[in-house]
């Protein structure tokens, strides 16, 4: 008998299909309100995800010194990763995307 388990984690991933930023974790924004809308957020089964606030987030990458924002940030508790949405990132901070076999760069 196998068990399935959900492991949450807390690292950024760039996603290319996002409309939003999302988020399972309410300490990732930096400023946030509840969601009031009957959207949801659509995953690769077909089910639909619970979003309960919309916000952004901000932070400084130590690297390059400089900072970034999120906006569009969707909290919805039950999905196990957090998706960064490249063409949302790269409206809102003026940058670009390059992607490569085993890495992707920030430009």
């Amino acid at each position: 008998m196998s068990t399935l388990t959900t492991v949450m984690d807390s690292l950024w991933y760039p996603d290319r299909g996002a409309s939003h930023h999302i988020s399972n974790d309410e300490s990732n924004f930096s400023v946030k309100t509840d969601y009031t809308g009957n959207d949801r957020v659509k995953i690769g089964n077909g089910s639909g995800l619970i979003i309960k606030h919309i916000g952004n987030s901000k932070f400084y990458d130590s690297e390059s010194h400089n900072h970034f924002v999120m906006n569009q940030l969707l909290h919805v508790p039950s999905i196990t990763k957090n998706l960064l949405s490249v063409s949302q990132f790269c409206r809102d901070n003026q940058v670009f995307f390059e992607f490569h076999a085993n890495s992707c760069n920030v430009k």
